[in-house]
């Protein structure tokens, strides 16, 4: 059997601030229990959580002044801790405290115990009086000069070997000082730059694809989607133990700076919280509303900047800030700043430019298009700026320009229009039907043009009829007059002003001589709103 033997002194333990009085277990150890006796303590309290503490065991007396780990067991709530063979040797009282060690560095003082450790009569100073030993002087000296004799010739050979040793050593040293040197002037050789705060003097070449990175460790854990103004505390753990926090509040617009790490702002939509730290944390916590997450592997390294090259291609990625100007020589042919289309999705759409933002766009240049097709150019406000409706719009497909959704004229297009207007006044002359024995004169055909007006036509007859009186002809429904201009029909001879009803009657009075002609020059009038 391999289990272990031991003998137990132990009480159950209250972590309270009401107990202060020391208790004593009942019981003692002898100094002959090696490796057997244990102090145990069944542990009692309030939100008693042992699962990350650390348990240390005091121990104090005349002679003895001791710390040490005990073991917890958790599954029970209970401490323990096995007296080493120093510790058991002290016999008297022994006085002790437990404590408890949390990860943020706290410690609290559970309880103060005390206990005896009884001296076995083994280990008692007993005085031998039924037996002398008689030695004689000589005797004596004898054996000190041979123990002096010997201690002279072990000093010697000890000596002999230091001096040995030292001379391994100088050669050591010789040896390591000139491979130094040589390490040293291989580096000037070269010119080696130091680890840190070194000056490069020269080029530098690098021909590894990812040449140059600026990196951070990149924190990333999930929290789910918290309401506005709830606090978020977020500890950094390290390999034993956890670090220093920080308290971040959900709805806050800046980032939250701890001693060596960084939390970016929250908000209600966030379900992960994000930021950077040590790449040496192994793991992060985040307590909620008293309620405690943690999670490894939540710290990698992310590359902010990268140079480099793509096979032959160079390239520069990052979002970075960059102040100061930004100059391309006309003269090379290749300076010009594009956006490469070779890698995008054959139904990709995109919208690329320069502008404004705080963190959505406010204003952008730009070209947007799908796949490799460029199809427009904008010049847009706000969040989607390479809408029609947001600025200026050059469409491809249609040749057509845009300004807030409205179709911008072009010249060529409003001379066409001007055309347009120009040919629909050249309407033409439409015959009217003669009536009551009237007929042409002057080989004139009788009859009007209807010119569009608006909503209107501006009636106007033309040609001769004979000299006669009464009505000639009838206009057209389309074309009656407005009631207000009823009065205005009218011969160029005529001896009064005949009233024309709304039935388009044109009615004239000649005077003179009968077969005098007549000119429908002057009769003009205005239609009634046509309803298209």
């Amino acid at each position: 059997m391999n289990e272990n033997v031991y003998k137990e002194l132990g009480a159950t333990l209250q972590v309270s601030s009401l107990n202060s009085a020391p208790v004593t277990l009942n019981g003692s150890f002898s100094t002959q229990d090696k490796n057997t006796a244990r102090l145990s303590f069944r542990m009692k309290g309030d939100n008693l959580q042992l699962d990350t503490v650390e348990a240390c065991v005091y121990l104090s007396s005349k002679t003895l002044k001791s710390e040490a780990t005990a073991t917890i067991d958790t599954a029970y709530n209970t401490v323990s801790y096995v007296l080493s063979d120093e510790e058991i040797s002290h016999a008297g009282n022994i006085d002790g405290e437990l404590y408890l060690r949390y990860p943020n560095g706290q410690i609290l003082s559970a309880h103060r115990f005390r206990f005896k450790i009884d001296r076995a009569l083994i280990d008692q100073n007993v005085e031998i009086v039924e037996a002398v030993y008689n030695t004689t002087i000589e005797r004596l000296m004898q054996e000190y000069r041979d123990k002096f004799n010997n201690l002279d010739i072990e000093s010697e050979r000890q000596l002999a070997e230091i001096a040995s040793k030292l001379n391994t050593a100088q050669a050591s040293a010789d040896a390591t000082r000139v491979e130094v040197e040589g390490y040293k002037k291989t580096f000037e050789d070269n010119q080696a730059l130091n680890k840190s705060g070194d000056t490069a003097t020269g080029s530098l070449n690098n021909t590894a694809e990812a040449a140059f990175n600026v990196s951070l460790g990149y924190l990333r854990h999930y929290i789910g989607a918290q309401t506005e103004n709830t606090i978020v505390r977020v500890y950094l753990g390290y390999v034993g133990h956890w670090g220093n926090y920080v308290d971040v509040t959900v709805g806050a617009t800046t980032p939250v700076i701890g001693e060596n790490f960084f939390i970016d702002p929250i908000t209600p939509t966030t379900t992960y919280l994000t930021g950077g730290a040590p790449l040496d944390v192994t793991r992060t916590k985040t307590v909620i509303n008293g309620v405690e997450k943690a999670a490894s592997n939540t710290v990698s390294m992310k590359n902010l900047i990268e140079m480099g090259r793509k096979n032959g291609a160079p390239y520069f990625k990052g979002n970075a800030e960059y102040d100061g100007s930004l100059t391309f020589d006309v003269s090379k042919t290749a300076s010009t700043l594009f956006y490469d289309l070779n890698n995008i999705g054959e139904t990709q759409s995109w919208g690329r430019g320069f502008g404004t933002r705080t963190n959505v766009r406010t204003a952008e240049i730009g070209v947007s298009g799908v796949g490799k097709a460029a199809n427009s150019i904008y010049l847009g406000f706000d969040t989607a700026p390479w809408t029609k409706t947001s600025g200026v719009f050059i469409e491809k497909s249609t040749k057509k320009v845009f300004a807030f959704n409205e179709e911008m004229e072009t010249v060529k297009g409003a001379l066409a229009k001007v055309d347009a207007f120009k040919k629909s006044m050249n309407t033409p002359h439409i015959p009217l039907t003669l009536k009551n024995g009237f007929t042409a004169k002057n080989s004139s055909l009788v009859g009007y043009l209807a010119i569009p007006l608006g909503n209107r036509y501006l009636i106007w007859l033309k040609g001769w009829i004979n000299a006669n009186t009464g009505i000639i002809g009838t206009m057209p429904t389309a074309f009656l007059p407005d009631e207000v201009f009823q009065a205005a029909f009218s011969g160029a001879q005529q001896s009064d002003v005949s009233v024309n009803p709304t039935s388009g009657n044109i009615e004239v009075t000649a005077i003179g001589n009968a077969t005098t002609a007549i000119s429908l020059a002057s009769v003009i009038y205005i239609t009634k709103e046509v309803v298209s």
